[in-house]
């Protein structure tokens, strides 16, 4: 390890007795860029993506020169001993700065020493394994900060790579970093500290693709503050310029998790514009933290409050630019009302118009999903019809929106996590991008668990394990260049179904589809002349099913 490494450790592990108090950090300077599929991203560590003056960088397709995001940033708020306290921004002054909190919610006296973004990728580990060769992204992987890291040793204080240990690799490239709200004075929100540690990644996907298409983001948030952090919303700010600049619409979708925006006609003028039948983008929040009982269908799968409920989209929220009571926020208490779905003044996001209620106009459904509608076939409350008349009221333009998860309650060192995609699809024009753009979303939510599996690559074949009880093996070998075996256990007798499906959720080949004894079996897959990638196998016994994760190279 360099010198300076292990200076770095040492400060971070001295001792601190006093209360925690604010530091005076630097604001970060890192950056990366997220670029394994389709997209081009540009990636910092203080709070925001994309934009930190010009020029801003969510580029797809790759290399077209074309942007599909202006930027995007984390937003927290939340109470601690009936204090309101924010962590957000939007274009600067960010609020979040690099490094951890020590046990007494301190910021490093130097977070010079941790403004940095690791980055690992699929082609680092390939070459470990076959070569030994450690490359210095596997070497300063910073397992000692919290990265994570696949234990192959069976010790898991350490980071040993000839034992077997390995970065813990989501997708084929993942970038890391770690930050802090406590770091210097809150000037954008003009909030006190909350006291937290982010432990911060993105990744993405190269197989072909709409998967190669979308970038996927996790945040743990860890309560480093002495008292409890309650009523507490996690969300993303999104000022999507899709493009052209102004001629865009918000729309949402509860039932997605999803908020988006698009063209409001099919042809996305100018220089910056994507022509012809533009392309639609969207954030989707993928199911986090466990749900409190609260007699509340929270991840909107039509049951309340069943056994291991997670949080998924609380609201969408759109705004516009400027000063207004409906416009961009300014002080703590905007950001936590844009948080809850209500504007700056407190009052209720309603449908219909703008979402605000004047005292003039009849009385409006209270709602969390601003423009809820769907605008390919113009239903209210959609931008096509604001009014439920057929009415387009308001006209395009700059957007800018949050969607948010919660509420949380956290005690000192709980942990949120907060995991969410931001995907891009283009149709045959701009509503069937937005209907495209629903089906893709759909699709990976329906498969989400294995874009946040990490990417191992095995050094040794597992041998298969005999169990009588009922079970679905991991294949072996995984990752397979050719064939792979499958291994599963019945207890009794069983209508067993055992398929292959690729990232899309299409069917790729059927293995066993029969009524089988109680036993164990092994099937074969073949993978043919298949494109290297992420393959599903999924088994259905009875009412059983269960999903296991497949990686071939080739």
């Amino acid at each position: 390890m360099h010198k300076s490494y292990w200076i770095s450790l040492i400060i971070l592990l001295l001792p601190h007795t006093a209360a925690a108090q604010t530091g005076t950090c630097d604001q970060a300077q890192a950056e990366a860029f997220l670029d394994a599929g389709n997209v081009r991203a540009r990636i910092f560590n203080n709070g925001g993506l994309f934009w930190r003056g010009s020029p801003h960088v969510y580029e797809v397709p790759k290399g077209s020169g074309l942007n599909a995001n202006f930027a995007n940033g984390l937003w927290v708020g939340g109470m601690i001993n009936d204090s309101l306290r924010v962590a957000a921004t939007r274009y600067g002054l960010w609020e979040f700065w690099p490094g951890p909190l020590d046990d007494a919610g301190n910021p490093p006296i130097n977070c010079n020493l941790y403004d940095k973004i690791w980055e690992i990728r699929k082609k680092d580990i390939e070459a470990f394994i076959r070569t030994g060769d450690i490359s210095s992204r596997l070497h300063n992987w910073p397992w000692q900060l919290g990265a994570p890291v696949i234990d192959g040793d069976g010790n898991p204080n350490n980071y040993n790579l000839q034992a077997g240990d390995l970065p813990e690799l989501y997708g084929d490239q993942r970038l890391w970093w770690i930050m802090n709200d406590r770091g210097n004075v809150h000037q954008s929100s003009n909030s006190n500290a909350i006291g937290l540690e982010v432990h911060a990644s993105a990744h993405a996907f190269s197989h072909p693709g709409f998967i190669s298409n979308s970038t996927f983001y996790e945040y743990r948030l860890i309560n480093k503050n002495k008292a409890p952090f309650n009523q507490a919303f996690v969300g993303v700010f999104g000022h999507n310029d899709l493009g052209n600049f102004d001629d865009n619409y918000v729309g949402s979708d509860s039932l997605l998790h999803l908020g988006f925006v698009y063209n409001a006609d099919n042809e996305d003028e100018g220089g910056e514009g994507y022509g012809v039948a533009p392309p639609a983008i969207g954030i989707t929040i993928f199911e986090t933290t466990q749900a409190e009982s609260d007699n509340f269908d929270n991840n909107r799968n039509g049951l309340t409050d069943e056994p291991e409920e997670k949080l998924g989209a609380y609201g969408v929220m759109q705004f516009f630019g400027g000063g207004c009571v409906t416009c961009e926020p300014v002080e703590a208490a905007d950001y936590y009302n844009y948080l809850q779905s209500r504007w700056k003044d407190s009052t209720a996001l309603v449908q219909g118009s703008w979402g605000y209620q004047r005292d003039d106009m009849p009385k409006r459904e209270v709602t969390r999903f601003a423009y809820s509608g769907d605008p390919v076939n113009r239903s209210f409350w959609s931008a096509f019809n604001n009014d439920g008349l057929g009415n387009e009221l308001i006209p395009p333009g700059a957007r800018r929106f949050s969607i948010s998860s919660g509420p949380y309650n956290l005690a000192p060192t709980d942990t949120v996590l907060f995991r969410f995609a931001i995907v891009w699809s283009r149709g045959t024009d701009h509503l069937d991008s937005v209907t495209q753009l629903k089906q893709e979303v759909q699709e990976i939510r329906d498969f989400a668990t294995s874009f946040y599996t990490p990417q191992s690559i095995e050094q040794n074949i597992p041998e298969p394990i005999e169990s009588p009880l009922l079970g679905f093996d991991q294949n072996f070998p995984n990752p397979f260049s050719q064939s792979t075996t499958l291994r599963y256990s019945l207890p009794q007798t069983m209508q067993v179904r055992l398929a292959v499906y690729d990232l899309l959720g299409r069917e790729v080949a059927v293995l066993v589809n029969a009524q089988q004894e109680a036993g164990i079996y092994t099937a074969q897959f073949d993978a043919g002349s298949l494109p290297a990638g992420i393959y599903l196998a999924r088994i259905e016994l009875d009412f059983l099913r269960f999903t296991q994760r497949m990686v071939l190279i080739k």
